[in-house]
């Protein structure tokens, strides 16, 4: 079990208890105890009210809150949205048994710190990018590489069984990875210059994330970290080519139309959220619970598929309102663009898994 690293972990536990604070609701007061009884069909009135809110009371007490952060705030994003709705589902089928208390997002604890906040118990269920977890879970995002319809087949399959069992041993449940068909709210390279192949790539400076990072190094570029937040001035000032990104993601509320050229249409991985919770949380929920949260995630998964493909059409459309290209590629060249971004990823997912458990997810991500 990975040793629970505090990482300011009291800081970020305080932050969400007044987050929490600030949103636990206040008792109704007992309408039996502000007016004195006058009758005797008063008393009974009264006393009616009283049990009734002592049953409430008692309702609420056997309903377990699980506190949730995620990656960004609802309502931001479309990833973010999957977060939300995973609640939602939460909350309409667990209703008096489970529920989940949404308490913020990167103002509450910074997106990279919260995977390691999760393992230490400052909150119970986290969202975000499949990718996000790989610092406390190497190979985490291996559906990254899915093809199928649901990246880990869902709940109670092989290969969500065989997630779980990787993340167990460092303290967390997976739960699931949710996202569009495959092809649908992918990641894409989007750039100042046109490009016809692979090969147009070389030399050139990308903005990448962890998962991107590996393809755009095959291609001979140059991989460059940055924040979501610093892609637009890096792009306006040229000090990068372009950058990749999940498009359906919230692209132009970044307002990056607006200082880029093309969208090379060729989507790579799979992009999308994925849901975890603390394992000792977990443990402590009875199979009843247990199996309400994995239905929410099934219901999740299942949204989730017109939700990206709903988004990426209306982002493609708003990039290319503001005067940006869609640059497709011919099938050979697109071929190599999808044998390069498979292979460098495979590649390192090989120095991070264990030779059984390398074997194991090529088999069952070939099926």
């Amino acid at each position: 079990m990975l040793s629970h690293r505090r990482l300011g972990g009291n800081l970020w536990a305080s932050k969400v208890d007044e987050f929490s604070a600030a949103s636990v609701e206040r008792e109704l007061p007992r309408e039996g105890t502000m007016f004195a009884m006058r009758s005797f069909a008063w008393s009974l009135s009264a006393a009616a009210v009283g049990l009734a809110l002592l049953g409430t009371a008692a309702q609420a007490e056997d309903t377990v809150t699980l506190k949730m952060v995620g990656a960004w705030a609802h309502g931001f994003s479309p990833t973010a949205d999957v977060g939300k709705n995973f609640m939602d589902n939460v909350n309409r089928l667990g209703e008096g048994k489970v529920k989940i208390q949404y308490m913020g997002a990167d103002e509450v604890i910074p997106p990279f710190d919260q995977p390691e906040a999760l393992v230490n118990g400052v909150f119970d269920v986290w969202y975000g990018a499949p990718n996000y977890f790989t610092g406390v879970v190497p190979g985490g995002d291996i559906t990254e590489l899915s093809t199928h319809l649901t990246p880990d087949d869902g709940p109670g399959s092989e290969l969500h069984n065989f997630l779980v069992k990787l993340y167990e041993p460092k303290g967390v449940r997976y739960l699931g990875h949710a996202t569009g068909e495959p092809g649908v709210g992918t990641h894409y390279v989007s750039t100042q210059f046109p490009a016809t192949s692979i090969d147009d790539l070389k030399g050139k400076k990308l903005r990448v994330t962890p998962v991107t990072r590996h393809f755009v190094q095959a291609a001979g570029a140059e991989s460059v970290t940055l924040p979501p937040g610093d892609i637009f001035l890096a792009m306006d000032r040229r000090t990068v080519d372009g950058f990749t990104w999940p498009v359906a993601d919230a692209f132009t509320r970044y307002g990056w139309q607006e200082v880029t050229k093309y969208m090379i249409d060729q989507p790579m991985y799979r992009s999308g959220a994925s849901i975890a919770m603390n394992l000792d949380k977990w443990d402590s929920l009875t199979p009843e619970t247990q199996g309400i949260l994995l239905e929410a995630m099934k219901e999740t998964q299942e949204w989730t598929r017109a939700w990206f493909a709903k988004n990426l059409a209306e982002q493609v459309g708003l990039m290319q309102k503001a005067g940006m290209q869609v640059l497709k590629l011919s099938e050979p060249e697109a071929e190599r663009w999808n044998t390069t971004a498979k292979d460098s990823l495979w590649a390192y997912y090989k120095t991070v898994l264990s030779a059984e458990q390398f074997e194991t997810a090529q088999r069952l991500l070939a099926k």
